[in-house]
Parts: C-alpha cells; sequence; structure tokens
C-alpha cells in the first residue's frame, strides 16, 4: 500500500512538472466556420480558410481549403478526421471503392506517440477486381515551448493511397511535418523541400 501511494504521488508531481494535463485539454486544432491562417515560404504562400459545416455519410463535417484544395475535416473526441473517397474510373464513369472517415491527427497530442490507420475495400468492375488502400501513419514527435506560441507540438504525417488494378498499381506517397500551438492550430508546415510559418490568423 505505501508504494502504491508513492507511485501515485511520483506520476501527480511527473505530471504536474511537465504540464501533461494541461496541454492535453488545450484546443490544438480550433475547427470552427469562418476561421483562417495565412502562411508564408521564401518563395510562396499559403491562404487555410475553414468553409461552414456541412454533413455526409451523417457526420458533420468542415470543409477546409488550402489554396484552393479542399480537404473535408471533422475532429471527435480522439482524433481530427478527414473524409476519403477513392474512385475507380471506368468507361467515363466513377466506380467508389472507398469512401470514408478516417483520423489524420490522433488527439489528445502526446510527444513520442505514434499512430496508424487504414482504409482498404474492393469492389468489381467490369469483371475485374479493383483495390484501393489509404494510410496514415504519424507519429507526435515532441513538443517545444516558444516564447509566442506556447507548447508546440511537432507531428509528422506519411499518407499512402494505392489503386491496385489487374493491370496496374498506383500508389502515391505524401509526408508532411506540421507544428501546432494552442489554440491557434498550425503555426508552420514542412511539405516537401518548403517551409510555411505563421504571418497572420483569425482563431477569435
Amino acid at each position: 500500500m505505501k508504494y502504491r501511494i508513492i507511485l501515485c504521488a511520483m506520476l501527480i508531481v511527473f505530471c504536474s512538472d511537465n504540464h501533461i494535463i494541461q496541454r492535453a485539454a488545450e484546443d490544438y486544432f480550433p475547427l470552427r466556420a469562418e476561421y483562417w491562417w495565412r502562411y508564408a515560404s521564401e518563395n510562396d504562400t499559403l491562404y487555410v480558410e475553414v468553409e461552414p459545416a456541412d454533413t455526409i455519410l451523417g457526420i458533420e463535417y468542415y470543409p477546409v481549403s488550402y489554396n484552393g484544395v479542399v480537404s473535408y475535416l471533422s475532429k471527435f473526441d480522439n482524433g481530427v478526421v478527414q473524409y476519403v473517397r477513392k474512385v475507380y474510373n471506368y468507361a467515363g464513369n466513377d466506380h467508389t471503392v472507398i469512401e470514408d472517415f478516417i483520423i489524420r491527427l490522433e488527439l489528445p497530442l502526446i510527444a513520442d506517440n505514434s499512430y496508424q490507420y487504414r482504409l482498404s475495400d474492393s469492389i468489381y468492375v467490369a469483371n475485374q477486381l479493383i483495390k484501393a488502400h489509404y494510410e496514415v501513419d504519424g507519429i507526435i514527435v515532441d513538443y517545444a515551448y516558444d516564447s509566442d506560441y506556447g507548447d508546440v507540438y511537432e507531428v509528422n504525417i506519411i499518407i499512402i493511397e494505392a489503386l491496385i488494378t489487374p493491370d496496374t498499381s498506383i500508389v502515391d506517397t505524401s509526408e508532411v511535418t506540421e507544428y501546432y500551438a494552442p489554440g491557434l492550430g498550425m503555426v508552420r508546415l514542412i511539405d516537401g523541400t518548403s517551409e510555411y510559418d505563421l504571418l497572420e490568423y483569425n482563431t477569435p
């Protein structure tokens, strides 16, 4: 019993010193209509804007525009999820192979936590088996205190998409590193060879 009390006391002190509970309670991904963020790299700018909510597959989501390229995002207790639809075009018609939501950013953010989520399915089109795969591999690398933003988390995300037919296999892999601050959302983005830093934002 004495050892259990000592262990609990050590955990309380550790969590208090590390502010784990405080960070877990913070909103690192504010997702509301009309919120926006503007970023700049050496040669380019990125404008991210949250549009009014809509519903698909019975789930309320927000279209989020990244310089006009829209992702459909929603926030659950255990993560920020993204709508995924993979189609196979045959004779001018799109056939849906995968349609679902998948966790893109696991919540709460916990340093050194890695996660993996997959969607896979298949259909027959013109007597041919068509397979699709969508995978998210993420790791919350660490967090560091920033004098402007507070405790900022670094998150590395790899996305693998595949469409497999009897004749071809098309596989696309993309990787980004995103930095999240409490109450603000993403404050830095490294995408390929470009690094974007937050210039201004509207998250009232």
